[in-house]
């Protein structure tokens, strides 16, 4: 992704030549990012026309345009016109599982209202008025920022495992959890859905498509982010771990902010920690996958000199 703006350009080629590992990552993001049209990043660079931080720039558009600061607010991420090279038809199949890992721990005592102990039970009884203060509480928060989801097919195996919830964190490249801090003891909630619903409350809000290759603009500078080449079907998420023996990427995609049911609570989980992975590693082992999954062997090399 190359923007118009100069200073922009040479924001991007300071982080790609910083010395901290995570800066650098996330340059290396706009610099290989393929699926921003021309129309958004002409919206993108009307913010801050004074900042000659790229971060900084991208930041604003993210809070006013994508997620915007009311449940009713249209993120631009699904907007035909802004962000048609991104969109994905609303082909899935209805009946396919989408799964997201959500940290509740500040909804539980002793931070919050909520007792864990109950909460399980909640789930061993299904009850519904229980596990729905809970998620209640979980949507409690403004704007309409897309959610990153996987397929839960792609991640089957592992959530049939004892640690699943350590591995899916990782496999999912849920970095934004690390390093590890054990007070408050963090919580994490496994949601489960369906691609219909998700269209369903689409159409409900007039959303055409619901669906979205990630970008660069959705992923809020996280260095376990890295973007897709042009007209791949689906985003893949950066596994922060090495596995033997090895495993596909689990695809990733984007979905409009989604209104949780009880329903949808399938298990919770303490998660003991675990040691910080090395990001730039995890991302050396990705590079190669993805090329070989997309067919783009030449994506994300990086020229001397770039950007200019």
């Amino acid at each position: 992704m190359k923007f118009r703006r100069a200073e922009l350009n040479d924001s991007v080629k300071s982080l790609i030549d910083a010395p901290d590992d995570e800066d650098r990552c996330v340059g290396q993001n706009y610099l290989i990012e393929e699926n921003v049209s021309d129309r958004r990043l002409d919206d993108v660079e009307g913010f801050l026309p004074n900042s000659k931080d790229v971060r900084t720039v991208v930041e604003h558009y993210f809070d006013a345009s994508v997620e915007g600061s009311t449940r009713s607010h249209r993120s631009s991420t699904f907007d035909d016109d802004v962000n048609g090279l991104a969109l994905l038809p609303n082909n899935l199949e209805p009946t396919q599982k989408i799964i997201r890992v959500e940290r509740v721990d500040r909804h539980i005592a002793p931070t919050g209202e909520l007792k864990f102990d109950e909460l399980i039970s909640s789930l061993k009884d299904r009850d519904q008025k229980r596990l729905s203060d809970l998620t209640n509480r979980m949507l409690n928060y403004p704007g309409s920022r897309p959610w990153f989801a996987t397929l839960k097919e792609d991640v089957a195996d592992d959530l049939s495992k004892k640690d699943w919830l350590q591995i899916i964190i990782d496999r999912l490249g849920l970095f934004h959890h690390y390093p590890y801090v054990s007070s408050p003891t963090p919580i994490f909630a496994l949601m489960e859905y369906s691609a219909a619903e998700v269209i369903e409350q689409g159409n409900a809000q007039g959303i055409r498509r619901c669906f979205a290759i990630p970008t660069v603009l959705e992923s809020q500078d996280s260095p376990a982010f890295m973007p897709v080449p042009n007209k791949t079907a689906h985003g893949r998420t950066v596994d922060l771990r090495e596995r033997f023996p090895h495993q596909p990427s689990a695809r990733e995609i984007l979905h409009i902010r989604f209104e949780y049911s009880w329903d949808h609570v399938k298990r919770i989980k303490k998660w003991p920690g675990a040691e910080t992975p090395e990001i730039m590693s995890a991302r050396s082992r990705h590079l190669p996958l993805l090329r070989t999954e997309t067919g783009r062997d030449d994506f994300g090399k990086i020229r001397q000199g770039s950007p200019s």
